[in-house]
């Protein structure tokens, strides 16, 4: 009998259970990375690319506002961020970010910036999770229009650490079970077909010359554009007037299927980023942060 896709949803997806997963993989499609040649997307992006450039990205204030942050004493043990380990050891920042998502043995995940900042922030700071989601994570529109929209701290936060991998590249190594395991999971999230409207992310994001609303969109499966989109993110968003994360942008596709809302830093949301960002890996694309985006 045929399963239903609520079922393949409800093991593989947004309840994720780690014995369901070879079940998932099982059925995954294979990926064909390769450079397809992405040229309406390519020459769209160049053309928002200049209009901030030469120092006209107000993005460059949040990256100055994210090291006041990061330096700053906060939360109940009236902690600063310094210590923080991202992948290189406690406070070193200069390449972290090129090599995220990665395995922390610490917390026994893989993680992306967002999640392992929240991490830092109870572990060190004394945050509790929820006041980390209800104080500092979420973004909001204020108007059905999605206008007047505000930003997060994790947002300021994330774009200065970003900030300093400028002019390396992605170097997301597969390198440990648990790597290869949220690489395959990211990678059936991308071609599974989920929900009412039967969408996945590489409807979208798997072919060259698809638009939506008249806006090209990135072919993620092309290596050199999947390096032009995650090397720029955090990114300055013309429409929002406000960084935006990978994270924003992952729920934001998963919301236009109609599906539940993504989790940060859940199993889903860095199997997904682990995906995209081993196809960024394979680009000579340079991390440029912040980057910009006319709307996300």
């Amino acid at each position: 009998m045929m399963r239903s896709k609520t079922k393949i949803a409800a093991a593989c997806g947004f309840t994720l259970l780690a014995a369901a997963l070879p079940v998932c993989l099982a059925a995954n499609p294979a990926a064909n990375p390769v450079n397809q040649g992405n040229d309406d997307y390519v020459e769209y992006q160049n053309n928002v690319d200049a209009s901030l450039a030469d120092g006209a990205n107000p993005g460059a204030f949040t990256v100055d506002d994210g090291k006041a942050l990061f330096l700053k004493p906060r939360g109940p043990k009236h902690k600063d961020l310094s210590t923080c380990d991202f992948g290189l050891g406690p406070g070193v920042l200069k390449g972290a970010y090129a090599q995220l998502p990665r395995y922390f043995k610490d917390t026994g995940r893989v993680q992306g910036l967002e999640g392992r900042l929240m991490t830092c922030m109870t572990t060190i700071q004394g945050y509790p999770e929820a006041d980390i989601k209800s104080k500092f994570m979420m973004p909001e529109y204020k108007t059905s229009d999605e206008g007047d929209s505000s930003g997060s701290d994790l947002a300021t936060l994330a774009t200065y650490i970003a900030a300093q991998s400028n002019g390396l590249t992605f170097d997301t190594q597969i390198n440990n079970p648990q790597m290869e395991k949220a690489y395959h999971l990211g990678e059936y999230m991308f071609f599974h077909r989920w929900g009412e409207m039967d969408l996945n992310c590489a409807t979208c994001h798997g072919y060259n010359d698809r638009t939506v609303r008249g806006v090209p969109l990135p072919n993620l499966l092309d290596t050199h554009t999947a390096g032009m989109v995650m090397t720029a993110f955090p990114a300055y968003v013309i429409k929002d007037g406000t960084m935006r994360t990978q994270w924003w942008r992952n729920e934001r596709c998963v919301m236009a299927m109609r599906l539940p809302w993504l989790k940060i830093d859940s199993d889903l949301d860095n199997a997904l980023t682990t995906f995209m960002r081993v196809q960024a890996s394979k680009s000579d694309v340079k991390i440029n942060i912040p980057g910009s985006k006319a709307r996300a």
